[in-house]
């Protein structure tokens, strides 16, 4: 009765402010205004915090009656299939997710506005590495919201059991996967049949090599054909210390998406998960009411603790010239990043670029901030260019195909499947010639 008598009270006092703000707007009539958000958030905590935002600024605005039409797809298969068939007839969405270096077509086709002069995202002072994860061709196209960051989730239970701590080196990782397959358990879960965590399993060498290495013109000079795979030991080395750990995958590593493996993790069937930090409100979901705890650690790279936590803006949204609301869509971004960040946060539960994360997220959404503003990180934003998007989906095709190998029992080598990538880098490369 006390919850039923709470609520009541909150919408009458809800109304009670909207019919105040009614009498203030009274004298100059509201304008009815359409936007379209074309995003690839398929988590429902990213759902939920995108409408908690799109909310707070309507009421902030109730001199725009504003209708949200937020449509969403699947980023590693349909969504910018279904982008270019949208602007392809004649659809203009207003706001578009996307890093702007992933699809340079739109920047080249007037898609996207050029925010470098944006006195909103002057005003938040990000480093270089944030802003050049929405920037192309040295110029800013896109919001940035917050960032994504991906290491190993391990069941406290199981490491207490087993009697291993958080490795701090590659070889006591592979031991403790050793131990805690002796144990009983398997040691990882995988989700390889979503493409995109062949990836960020060998980003953390990658990157991390690539700049300390002082290469970071890497992925630009990859995609202009000036350099080769070969030509960097970070891909071959990468590949070869990732199939180690490949040995222990289960049988169901290829076929499982998210949150499937999410399920084989958080249910004590694996100890640890390669996961990222765009999926910690599911994780959070999953485990509600229950006694797991998990842990956090970047994963060793080497023996000599090069390791540093990989970032990457996660959430950046572009802004359409074209498109019939875009001043207001415009608006509607600069509330985001701005008094809009906190309802973000505290519905997504994702880390904010400038280190501040909502109360109510979980302590391990808080350290990733800590960690980033730290600045011992690896930022792809500090690299000269990322790859596109064709080169992104080619990279992560031959990477979940060196996966797959293992699965099966071929055992791909390194050197084949950096030939087989390398052919198709080449025919990319001869195709926009």
């Amino acid at each position: 009765m006390k919850k039923i008598m709470k609520n009541a009270t909150v919408v009458a006092l809800s109304a009670a402010m909207l019919a105040s703000t009614a009498v203030c707007v009274s004298a100059e009539e509201t304008k009815d205004v359409s936007i379209t958000v074309f995003h690839y958030m398929t988590q429902t905590s990213k759902q939920a915090g995108l409408d908690a935002v799109e909310a707070a600024f309507a009421e902030a605005h109730p001199e725009y009656n504003i209708t949200w039409d937020n449509v969403f797809y699947n980023q590693g298969t349909d969504y910018f299939p279904q982008l270019q068939t949208a602007l392809a007839g004649g659809d203009q969405p207003e706001i578009i997710m996307g890093n702007p270096g992933l699809y340079p077509d739109l920047v080249e086709q007037g898609y996207v506005a050029d925010l470098s002069d944006n006195e909103v995202i002057k005003s938040l002072n990000l480093p270089s590495g944030d802003l050049g994860d929405v920037s192309a061709d040295g110029k800013i196209y896109g919001f940035p919201i917050d960032f994504k960051t991906w290491g190993v989730f391990y069941n406290k239970k199981i490491f207490n059991e087993v009697g291993i701590e958080e490795p701090k080196t590659y070889s006591e990782l592979l031991d403790a996967c050793q131990k805690i397959k002796d144990a009983g358990y398997d040691p990882w879960a995988h989700a390889f049949g979503d493409a995109v965590f062949g990836d960020i399993e060998m980003r953390n060498y990658v990157w991390t090599k690539a700049l300390a290495g002082g290469d970071n013109d890497i992925f630009e000079k990859l995609m202009s054909g000036e350099k080769k795979l070969a030509d960097y030991p970070y891909f071959k080395d990468g590949l070869d210390i990732w199939a180690q750990r490949l040995q222990w995958m289960r049988d169901d590593a290829m076929t499982n998406d998210q949150n499937a493996a999410l399920e084989v993790f958080t249910s004590g069937q694996a100890a640890m998960m390669y996961f990222g930090s765009w999926g910690i409100g599911d994780l959070e979901s999953m485990i509600e009411g229950t006694d797991f705890e998990y842990g956090f650690f970047v994963e060793p790279i080497d023996d000599e603790g090069s390791a540093k936590m990989n970032v990457q803006v996660d959430q950046s949204f572009m802004v359409n010239p074209n498109a019939e609301n875009f001043d207001i869509a415009t608006e509607f971004m600069e509330y985001w990043v701005t008094e809009g960040a906190a309802s973000w946060s505290e519905k997504s539960w994702m880390p904010l670029l400038n280190g501040s994360v909502a109360d109510s997220t979980p302590e391990i959404v808080k350290t990733l901030a800590s960690i980033k503003a730290s600045g011992e990180i690896a930022h792809y934003g500090d690299f000269t260019a990322p790859f596109n998007s064709q080169f992104t989906s080619d990279w992560r095709t031959y990477l979940t195909a060196f996966a797959e190998s293992y699965s099966n029992g071929s055992d791909m080598s390194a050197d084949d499947c950096l030939a087989d990538m390398q052919k198709k880098f080449d025919q990319d490369i001869a195709e926009a010639e």
